[in-house]
């Protein structure tokens, strides 16, 4: 069984990354599980306590979000964090973040049906954020550092996803702008009133990453 590393053992560097992670800079992270019904687990993080489960076509009762819809909340909630403390940071005017996601995944891998990744396999992170900022090498450097310090971004990253962080900067933002964006991509049905061409000052996807993924549709 795998050990905790203790603070004498020598942290491997991700290539992607000039630095080897420090143990006196770490924290240790907590979940509490516990299984509360068919599929239903019962979580519990710093004294707060959430429920994940499947819809009732997966054999659940659909009393919360399922662990992989909680995995897609928390990129999303993971990257506002960074955007809003890296425009802090360096004083960039932000007045509004919003975001979509659109994700794929082969649900044979799970049911063991097949020897598939069981994970996402295809996944657009869509962002919108409102700034009077107009200056596309600001954007962009500023688009590539907070993918590059995102935690979860960067898990996704390394897990062999077609992973494309699409970024639309904008002078004002509309409801359902960022869904709209995301559905127009991947060719689903957007709403045309969500997204004014006017109000876009710079688009970048994939700001820390090769190109290679840039357009993904699954």
């Amino acid at each position: 069984m795998p050990e905790a590393p203790s603070n004498t053992s020598r942290l491997r560097r991700n290539p992607r990354y000039t630095e080897a992670p420090l143990h006196t800079a770490s924290k240790t992270l907590r979940v509490t599980g516990n299984r509360s019904g068919p599929v239903r687990t019962q979580l519990a993080v710093r004294g707060h306590s959430f429920i994940a489960d499947q819809p009732e076509v997966r054999g659940g009762s659909d009393q919360g979000p399922s662990p992989m819809e909680y995995l897609a909340g928390g990129v999303s909630s993971c990257i506002a964090v960074a955007i809003e403390q890296l425009a802090d940071r360096r004083d960039l005017p932000l007045t509004d973040i919003s975001t979509y996601t659109l994700a794929r995944q082969d649900t044979r891998g799970l049911a063991g049906e097949s020897d598939v990744q069981p994970y996402f396999y295809a996944y657009r992170l869509q962002l919108v954020i409102e700034t009077t900022e107009q200056d596309s090498a600001v954007l962009t450097n500023f688009a590539r550092m907070a993918e590059h310090i995102c935690p979860a971004v960067n898990l996704l990253r390394d897990a062999h996803i077609e992973l494309e962080v699409a970024w639309a900067f904008v002078r004002r933002s509309s409801q359902g702008s960022a869904e709209a964006l995301a559905n127009l991509a991947w060719g689903y049905e957007p709403n045309p009133d969500a997204v004014d061409d006017d109000d876009l000052t710079f688009q970048v996807s994939n700001a820390d990453a090769p190109a290679i993924f840039a357009g993904v549709r699954p």
